[in-house]
């Protein structure tokens, strides 16, 4: 029996129509749980209409004094969204790298899509503009 090839598919974050057949554009398989995890990540709770535990929350953190307690909270918070809200991966490790006098914090997310065998990582990095 052939095994069927997993394919996943999410409307981009800037909808947009294909010009040839006015169906939406999609954002297919790796750039696709991407998106997701991006979309995790950097949103707030309380941003998500009825569902105000979604997001990684991490500008409310933005201007405290980040020490490695705080980083460990941020990698678990971070760690039980995703595998809460994006079941395809399965997280390798998580990095979280402070600079408080920019009020800034990096994260690095390495990942793994298992019914696929793909690994990748992603890279933010969230800054406080105001």
């Amino acid at each position: 029996m052939l095994k069927k090839k997993q394919d996943f598919k999410d409307i981009p974050f800037f909808i947009s129509k294909n010009p040839f057949t006015n169906d939406l554009n999609t954002v297919n398989n790796l750039p696709a749980i991407r998106q997701a995890l991006k979309n995790i990540i950097l949103t707030n709770n309380g941003e998500r209409s009825f569902d105000y535990e979604f997001g990684g929350n991490l500008y409310d953190t933005l201007f405290e004094n980040i020490e490695d307690d705080a980083k460990i909270e941020i990698q678990l918070k971070l760690l039980e969204q995703i595998q809460v809200y994006e079941p395809r991966v399965k997280v390798d490790e998580i990095y979280v790298i402070p600079y408080p006098s920019e009020n800034r914090i990096d994260i690095t997310v390495q990942f793994s899509i298992p019914t696929v065998g793909i690994f990748d990582t992603i890279n933010l990095s969230v800054l406080r503009t105001r």
